[in-house]
């Protein structure tokens, strides 16, 4: 079984992700894949442009999210049915309904993140793989990853394993593999994309660093400064988790399960404004104001 890139981030994955949605579907077909997730930090906001080219391209779109939990542990939740990509969109918008604290609203907002029990509440028609190699729930909270596995069930829960080529790499996916034996659960291997090419990821550094509001050097800990964090070919994939090619191709045979389509099951559609003259914002604009008026019954000034 072939592998799929299951944690994939774009440019919606603001001053983290490199590439845009298209450069990702189109280097996914470039290298061969059958599909691929987009996985964006804590939004869908990329999702729909993504599944549009990735059709385009050739390649099933797999529509998904990295959601921070509280204390900024992460997990990789992926779309299996339409119920799932509801459940996928209450828990997002509980995560940033706590960006705002009650009486200091000019203050800067607190990042994005939700309770683990939302997520459980909200397990149905989702896959959970347990976060990445720095901030995953299962690196950094045992305890919270069982918690979710017996929420999901053990067909959708899944010990994710990343090499990064960081120090620490091979003893982490030990652990895990430990981990994921005791809960009974299986494991399955990511790649952690952020850029859809190797000189895109010069521009990750960057990123970062204007994310952390320091210079390169000042982030180093943040950035992924051996700039392996591309996407890269199954074959290459499969060459990489060696160790444990079956997490590898796991990830192949848990894409066929996530066949829900963003394009097809909620009737959403980019407007043609390919046969008028005025701008596109123009008629953005009429269209908002019609709707309002008809929401409302008055008209909008």
């Amino acid at each position: 079984m072939a592998y799929v890139e299951l944690h994939c981030h774009s440019a919606f994955s603001f001053l983290d992700g490199a590439s845009q949605p298209e450069e990702l579907a189109a280097r996914a077909a470039e290298l061969g894949y059958e599909a691929l997730a987009l996985t964006d930090h804590d939004g869908v906001y990329g999702s729909l442009e993504f599944a549009h080219a990735a059709k385009f391209f050739g390649v099933r779109a797999i529509t998904g999210a990295e959601v921070t939990l509280d204390h900024g542990i992460h997990v990789t939740l992926l779309v299996e049915s339409r119920h799932g990509y509801a459940n996928l969109c209450r828990i997002l918008t509980a995560s940033h309904a706590k960006t705002r604290r009650p009486g200091h609203e000019d203050r800067q907002p607190l990042p994005p993140s939700v309770s683990l029990e939302t997520v459980a509440e909200h397990a149905e028609g989702l896959v959970c793989l347990s976060g990445c190699a720095r901030r995953g729930l299962a690196v950094v909270d045992p305890n919270g990853a069982a918690r979710l596995a017996a929420a999901f069930g053990r067909d959708r829960f899944f010990v994710e394993l990343q090499r990064p080529f960081e120090r620490g790499d091979a003893r982490r996916n030990a652990l895990l593999r430990d981990l994921a034996e005791h809960l009974g659960v299986e494991t399955v291997a990511t790649g952690n994309v952020h850029a859809h090419h190797p000189r895109r990821t010069l521009l990750q550094d960057v990123l970062v660093a204007i994310r952390c509001r320091t210079s390169l050097e000042g982030c180093e800990p943040e950035r992924r400064g051996n700039r392996e964090s591309f996407l890269r070919s199954p074959e290459e994939m499969l060459e990489r988790f060696f160790f444990d090619r079956v997490a590898a191709e796991r990830s192949g045979e848990l894409a066929q399960r996530l066949a829900f389509d963003l394009t097809e099951e909620l009737g959403y559609r980019y407007p043609d404004f390919s046969d008028r003259e005025d701008p596109a914002i123009f008629q953005l604009a009429e269209i908002c104001r019609h709707a309002l008026t008809e929401r409302y019954e008055r008209p909008c000034g």
